[in-house]
């Protein structure tokens, strides 16, 4: 019994990371670490503790929507062989590699890692605005795909999560540091969400065909072609936003990075091939689903380390609190 117990302690770890998709937790980690270090570019000082404690907040809140997104794509049956990405750090439970049991721990785990972080963030900052927008964040997280009403099977779905992952937790990050709301911090909040929303609405027009009759998501109700055409009007407003940052707050040298980076991974290594696609086909979810991920890891990780580098040159000053 006690050998059994240990083994099964053991191979925890491994189980749980097969239902966490922690690739995608930085999806929130990122945005909160690149917008506080603007915000702290911009005034000049960086609250280090504040900044750690809301991306260990941001992020396992991120994994609790991955998580409770796995155990209802078991409970509903709606993966099968056909439609696997291949991610062994994903769809854990129904490929037999974790149990429900270990996904539900994994999701009280990380919901408490998250949890503790977020109320010492709100306990050190004094902020009930804070606890309260916490805990809208985690309702939002539990219920992206739990409960009797998850807005996973909705067209609202993609907002939601961009407003939720990208755009609010961009604009706290970023107040946290400046102490107040400013246009700029705004301008980047929006950037953070619209590259959020282009990867839900990648996934959810890869997964089409599949999620007919299960959910009605923003793709069924615009159609397939007008669901990847939508995001050429929606990128003109990210690149409006950019162009704002450029002409007022960021040097010159960091806007054309941006730049770079969105012709590169966002038009280069994806929206030009993903805008050729006339028809839905099985391996496209597999093909172009982790693409507009990687415009927010090298836009976020790119900046995190720019505005970090700024903070140094210009004498910025370095808090704890």
């Amino acid at each position: 019994m006690i050998k059994k117990l240990i083994s099964w302690l053991v191979g925890f770890p491994k189980r749980a990371y097969t239902v966490m998709e922690l690739r995608t937790g930085f999806a929130t980690g990122l945005p909160i670490l690149s917008s506080g270090l603007f915000g702290a570019y911009l005034v000049g000082h960086l609250r280090i503790i504040p900044l750690v404690l809301f991306f260990i907040c941001g992020y396992s809140f991120n994994i609790v929507a991955n998580v409770a997104n796995e155990i209802r794509a078991y409970l509903k049956n709606e993966e099968d062989d056909k439609t696997l990405t291949e991610h062994f750090g994903s769809e854990g439970l129904v490929r037999g590699d974790a149990t429900l049991l270990d996904a539900v721990l994994n999701l009280l785990g990380v919901l408490g890692i998250g949890g503790i972080s977020g109320l010492g963030l709100t306990w050190l900052l004094n902020s009930w605005l804070l606890l309260v927008l916490g805990i809208l964040g985690l309702v939002a997280a539990l219920t992206y795909s739990l409960g009797p009403k998850p807005y996973i099977v909705y067209p609202v779905g993609e907002f939601v999560s961009g407003l939720f992952v990208g755009g609010l937790s961009s604009l706290l990050s970023s107040w946290i540091q400046v102490g107040q709301l400013i246009l700029p911090s705004v301008l980047y909040a929006w950037i953070c969400m619209m590259l959020t929303v282009f990867l839900m609405s990648t996934n959810n027009t890869g997964d089409y065909e599949k999620d007919l009759g299960v959910r009605r998501t923003l793709p069924h109700v615009i159609g397939f072609r007008a669901s990847i055409l939508i995001i050429i009007p929606e990128f003109i407003t990210v690149l409006v936003a950019w162009a704002m940052l450029g002409l007022t707050v960021i040097p010159w040298w960091v806007f054309l990075i941006g730049l770079i980076i969105f012709y590169v991974q966002g038009y280069k290594r994806w929206y030009q091939a993903y805008y050729k696609i006339q028809k839905v086909y099985p391996e496209m979810g597999r093909e172009f689903g982790p693409r507009p991920l990687l415009v927010i890891y090298h836009f976020h990780g790119w900046l995190t380390f720019i505005f970090w580098l700024l903070l140094i040159k210009e004498s910025g000053k370095w808090l704890w609190l």
